[in-house]
């Protein structure tokens, strides 16, 4: 501002000296143009980013079979009534019960094919793309979220498990909204709104898996801490939220089963955190399919994530300086208090039951590169992305980095011409059910009589001894991926022990033994149909019917 020899006011916009008395607010359409002309410019990047993740959640959701976990989401817990939901929820599953519920009402529409069912969490795991942006902005600036929005759209991770029929994409999807709100309440100094909305969405994330709890108490202590003048509004968004968690305490409890999650703690704790590091940066790079991981798809990521720290370091200022410090304890903390729960006797440390975590680390790696110069910051982190797009394209590509497939096992296996039973790892058995045609059944213990013994193994475990009767002759053996098909067939039905049968070589820890039969003849159904003749099956207690 300048003053005229009148004692006017001068307005200077743009280094031109305006009319005296002119209001400088209303003569600066050019400052209004840039300002508008960026803001378009962030709007067009983000809806870019968002169309990016959506078509990579979309674009390849039918490309994979389902898993067990999926298969028992979709064969066990939701096909009946809501009420029978509800029992199974109980009975079958290890979560809380928000994704059961919508799962259960979208089913009804979409149906419960991979596409019609993965397309919920595939929706969660996109619409989670424009909360990263807001966390971002939130944190450092709008760059700062484009970054970040960026890393939730094309990260492995966060991508395999939008393409999953669980509840780990609403998870992150309001764990995130949780973070969102608890920054923005941090600022505000408590406002009842920011505090509000905090509240309801880590309760949804609590509603969403167990898990949340540990980013939500990291959070809700901060808030404690730091907003001392608001100690009672704080207070009251606290016990909302933990009144949700008592409300799911029984179910919690009547969950409880070692046979559904107490496979977790059997390897050691610091393998399985390792995992999860790799998981992070490079996805689930098939090591969820009883394979290692494959470190070596981590490295470029995890170059990157060593310069934004360095860069974080070096170059960061004080207000991304303390964002980081937030989303590492917010990240890190889900960890330590994981591996806390472990030490006590509670050791369900695995990668997928850490992804709340994900978001705020993300977060740290957008602030560092949000603090190297403007275009240093795009090259970093756009090679980040494009390696990441790159990489989700390639797993479209290649079955060893897929899900195995048990649809092409499933008509490999084609429908039964004899008695039969069917070999392969535990977590196969109910897969591999959903997709041969016919009713097979489970079995855990007994004696069957057999003419056909098809083992579903790892490609090396293929050329071992089976350790069957004489009687049986392998046929036929054929690859399906990361799986080998081995077919034996014996002159006539011998009698086996579910017991042998889990002991034949797969090439997995443990197995499971599925039982499988021709269907009865035409007129055997007529006699059936009109209870001329009651059905002989022959199954044991101890075989859970499809």
């Amino acid at each position: 501002m300048l003053t005229s020899a009148g004692g006017e006011t001068l307005a200077v916009v743009n280094s031109e000296v305006a009319l005296p008395g002119a209001d400088a607010t209303a003569e600066r359409p050019s400052l209004r143009l840039v300002t508008d002309a960026a803001t378009r410019r962030v709007a067009y990047a983000l809806g870019a980013i968002i169309t990016l993740g959506v078509v990579v959640r979309f674009g390849s959701l039918g490309i994979q079979s389902y898993h067990h976990d999926e298969v028992i989401t979709a064969m066990r817990v939701i096909p009946g009534s809501f009420g029978e939901m509800l029992h199974k929820l109980k009975v079958s599953e290890s979560n809380p019960p928000l994704y059961y519920v919508l799962a259960w009402g979208w089913a009804k529409v979409f149906g419960l094919e991979e596409v019609g069912l993965r397309s919920l969490s595939a929706l969660f795991g996109a619409a989670t793309v424009p909360v990263g942006y807001l966390i971002g902005r939130q944190l450092n600036g709008r760059r700062c979220g484009l970054i970040l929005a960026g890393f939730v759209a094309l990260n492995p991770m966060l991508i395999w498990y939008s393409q999953e029929a669980r509840s780990y994409a609403l998870l992150v999807f309001f764990a995130a909204l949780s973070l969102l709100f608890f920054l923005r309440a941090l600022e505000s100094r408590g406002s009842g709104r920011d505090l509000a909305l905090w509240a309801i969405f880590s309760a949804l994330a609590l509603c969403s898996h167990y898990f949340a709890v540990f980013p939500i108490a990291i959070e809700g202590a901060w808030l404690l801490l730091a907003l001392k003048g608001r100690r009672q509004a704080v207070l009251a968004a606290g016990a909302a939220v933990a009144g949700t968690m008592l409300a799911l305490l029984p179910l919690l409890l009547a969950q409880i089963n070692p046979r559904h999650i107490g496979w977790i703690a059997e390897g050691s704790v610091w393998t399985r955190l390792g995992e999860a590091g790799i998981g992070f940066l490079a996805g689930e790079t098939g090591h969820v399919i009883a394979e290692p991981p494959r470190p070596g798809y981590a490295v470029v990521p995890a170059i990157a994530v060593g310069a934004a720290i360095a860069m974080l370091v070096w170059r960061g200022d004080q207000r991304q300086r303390r964002g980081a410090v937030i989303a590492l304890v917010v990240g890190f903390g889900v960890i330590a208090l994981a591996l806390l729960a472990a030490a006590a006797g509670k050791d369900y440390v695995i990668a997928r039951n850490l992804l709340p975590a994900l978001v705020p680390l993300a977060a740290v790696v957008a602030l560092g590169f949000s603090a190297a110069p403007r275009r240093l910051s795009l090259l970093l982190a756009g090679g980040l992305c494009a390696y990441w797009l790159a990489f989700a394209v390639y797993v479209t590509q290649t079955p060893s980095l897929q899900r195995p497939d048990f649809r092409v096992v499933g008509q490999d296996l084609g429908r039964a011409q004899a008695r039969r039973a069917i070999v392969s790892w535990r977590l196969a058995a109910d897969p591999i059910r959903w997709y041969l045609p016919g009713k097979a059944v489970q079995t855990f213990s007994g004696l069957t009589a057999l003419r056909e013994v098809d083992i579903v193994s790892k490609p090396r475990a293929a050329g071992a001894a089976a350790n069957l009767l004489p009687s049986f002759r392998a046929v036929e053996r054929v690859r399906i991926g990361r799986l080998t098909l081995t077919r034996y067939r014996a002159p006539h039905l011998v009698n086996l022990s579910v017991k042998e049968l889990k002991r034949l070589p797969t090439g997995f820890a443990a197995n499971g033994v599925v039982l499988d039969r021709p269907p009865p003849s035409r007129g055997l159904r007529m006699a059936v149909a009109s209870n001329q003749v009651a059905p002989r099956i022959g199954i044991s207690q101890n075989q859970v019917a499809r």
